[in-house]
């Protein structure tokens, strides 16, 4: 009497990890896999905790990338660890949550099999999770990988299932289109929160640079008309300098000199103070430039609010070019400027980063 045939032996880590592979151009090897017994819980929890490591793997390297002093910005090791368990716990429960969806499906859709299948297909479908990483570095391609993935799971459910096929894929559409409006909305959201973020450091420089040009200000008055002035020295009272002639902080092209005669330390600290107003202003232009840039790039702008940004950047860049030539200016005309330029500034700022996409 001859002896029974061995049963196939069930999948190892590595052949369930090619399986997976295989799968998303090759549905039959579902079905080929269903004759042979399911893989061990440690095999298919091997597989999708590969697949999560590679998966982080590429998100650290992508927020590398794309933030170079990201290494400087990370918490303790401890938190570290504490954050990274919490991950793996969040993790583990999505791949169990998965098996057990799958497995339901499969029963309920006139197909026939085991928790550890569910296990399997999970598994299989886990090891997208790379891809799916890879893909949210380029705009748009973060679709493809949500789509793979209910190709392979229509296929392990007909496959490891028997499930009936319109049915099956039906769900797996369903579940699909799910998917990828829970990641447009999570992308939204990381998306307007990294904005606002950008914008709230770019008013926090702004409104440092104007304190500052504010005391650069008042330093160079004092030392033009008080303190370190003229009178000081035994001189006579000299007329104030024009609001340009501070920012310009010496002569002006033409040799002519800011004011009458005073003395060398009066002259020095005024050119000092006026230097420093000087750096500081341009500074808070500077400062400005993101923030007008990010605006700009705005979809849900009412056509005066677009008005306003743009004579402000030209307005700055007015200002930027006269201290830059130390082009000499009437100081009312200065007042003036330097008045429109602060209704404009409150203004825009009013405005706040505005939402991606929206009409």
């Amino acid at each position: 009497m001859s002896e029974p045939a061995a049963l196939p032996a069930p999948p190892g880590l590595m052949e369930l990890w090619e399986q997976s592979l295989i799968a998303v151009v090759d549905p039959s090897v579902l079905r080929r896999a269903a004759a042979r017994p399911a893989p061990s819980f440690g095999s298919a929890a091997g597989v999708a905790l590969l697949s999560g490591t590679a998966a982080l793997a590429v998100a650290l390297a992508h927020a590398f990338v794309s933030n170079p002093v990201f290494l400087q910005q990370l918490p303790s090791p401890a938190i570290t660890t504490a954050v990274g368990m919490a991950g793996l716990g969040v993790y583990a429960s999505l791949f169990l949550l998965l098996s057990v969806a799958l497995y339901g499906a499969g029963n309920a859709l006139g197909g026939k099999g085991e928790f550890e299948r569910g296990l399997q297909a999970a598994a299989m479908i886990s090891a997208l999770a790379p891809l799916q990483m890879l893909c949210g570095w380029f705009p748009s391609a973060w679709i493809v990988p949500a789509l793979i993935a209910g190709w392979v799971a229509a296929g392990a459910l007909e496959g490891l299932f028997n499930a009936n096929r319109g049915p099956a894929r039906a769900v797996c559409a369903v579940l699909t289109a799910g998917a990828l409006g829970l990641q447009f909305v999570g992308r939204t959201f990381v998306d307007r929160t990294r904005d606002a973020y950008a914008a709230t450091q770019a008013m926090t420089s702004v409104e440092t640079a104007r304190v500052t040009g504010i005391a650069a200000l008042q330093a160079a008055g004092a030392a033009a008309q008080a303190g370190e002035g003229p009178a000081s020295a035994g001189l006579p009272p000299q007329p104030a300098a024009s609001g340009l002639d501070l920012l310009r902080g010496g002569p002006s092209e033409d040799g002519e000199a800011a004011g009458p005669e005073t003395s060398p330390a009066a002259a020095t600290a005024a050119n000092t103070a006026a230097q420093a107003m000087q750096a500081s202003a341009a500074g808070m232009l500077d400062a400005l430039t993101p923030m007008l840039n990010m605006l700009t790039t705005s979809k849900n702008l009412r056509p005066e609010q677009k008005t306003d940004i743009k004579e402000l950047q030209g307005l700055m860049q007015d200002l930027k070019t006269d201290m830059a030539a130390r082009k000499k200016m009437d100081n009312a005309v200065f007042q003036a400027k330097m008045r429109r330029y602060q209704v404009l500034l409150m203004k825009v700022m009013s405005y706040g980063p505005a939402p991606k996409g929206s009409h």
